[in-house]
This record gives structure tokens, sequence and C-alpha cells, in this order.
């Protein structure tokens, strides 16, 4: 027995989670998409879950590629939050005309925002189907961190941290 979606969705919507941007090259194509969905598994190796959409072009793209790279978005990268969880069908090009920075070339072939507070670059180990998403499993092959503020999301809504003192 399972509960009803609705009452899942209304009481896991009360864990605040990091958001990301997870991308891919694939076919001399960039891809992304916004995700939330995203944990770490374990040290020893590095390794890190996300969770795609099965339809979503960039799940198609990781698994052609076998590289995906998580991009922890910070508190001021709302505006890239919601162009890669549009369905925009260029939203590399849309990035362009909205970053002062271009995208990096990440040393294992996936493209890193500008900006994001950390860049995981990771290839597929394993992944599976689960209902209407692909988890993939794939190990950190090289990383980038900075200091900043991290964006999230709770409720269905985009927020940040108010830290107190």
């Amino acid at each position: 027995m399972s509960v009803p979606s609705t009452e899942y969705r209304n009481a896991i919507s009360r864990f605040l989670s990091g958001v990301t941007v997870v991308t891919t090259r694939h076919a001399g194509a960039n891809h992304g998409i916004t995700a939330s969905a995203v944990c770490s598994v374990t040290l020893e190796p590095p390794t890190l879950l996300v969770c795609l959409n099965r339809q979503s072009a960039t799940c198609h793209a990781v698994i052609g590629s076998g590289r995906f790279c998580v991009n922890v978005l910070a508190d001021d990268q709302l505006a890239l939050a919601k162009l890669f969880s549009s369905k925009s069908v260029d939203k590399f090009a849309e990035f362009a005309a909205l970053s002062d920075a271009p995208c990096i070339d990440g040393p294992f072939g996936t493209p890193i925002l500008p900006g994001a507070l950390a860049a995981l670059e990771c290839a597929v180990t394993q992944h599976s189907d689960v209902g209407t998403h692909r988890v993939f499993f794939g190990q950190v092959l090289g990383t980038i961190a900075t200091e900043g503020e991290p964006l999230g999301y709770f409720r269905g809504q985009f927020t940040t941290l108010q830290r107190g003192g």
C-alpha cells in the first residue's frame, strides 16, 4: 500500500533541498536541467546520486555521454534555476544571453556554469528506472568549490537562507 501522490508531495515539500543544474554534453550539444533530487552517496569512492525525468532530453544525453556535472546554484542564480527548469529548446543559448560569463568546459567534458557554488563532474557508474525517473549514480571525477550562499527549494518555491546571529 502506498500513500496518494498528493499526500506524499505535501509532506516531502517540507524537506529543504539545494538547487542544482545537472549538465552534460552529448553529440556536440550541451544539455541541462534543474534538479533538487541530488545527494551524496559515499565518500569512498566519492559518489553522487541524481534523479532525472526519463522524458527529459538531459536524461537521454546523460545516458548517451556517460557523464554529468552537478552545478550547485548560489542564491543569486534564481534566473538560471528557472531557465533550466523550463521547456526551452536551447537553454544554453538563453543562458549565454543572461550571463556575464560564458559556460566553462570542464576537464572531463561537461559544461560548468560560472558562479555556481560547486561543480562536481561525474562518470555514470550505474543507472536504473524508478517510476517516472531514472536514478543515476556517478563517481566524482573532479570538483570546483567557491564561497557563497546556496539557493534552496522549499514547499514548491525557491528560497534563500536567512542566517541568524
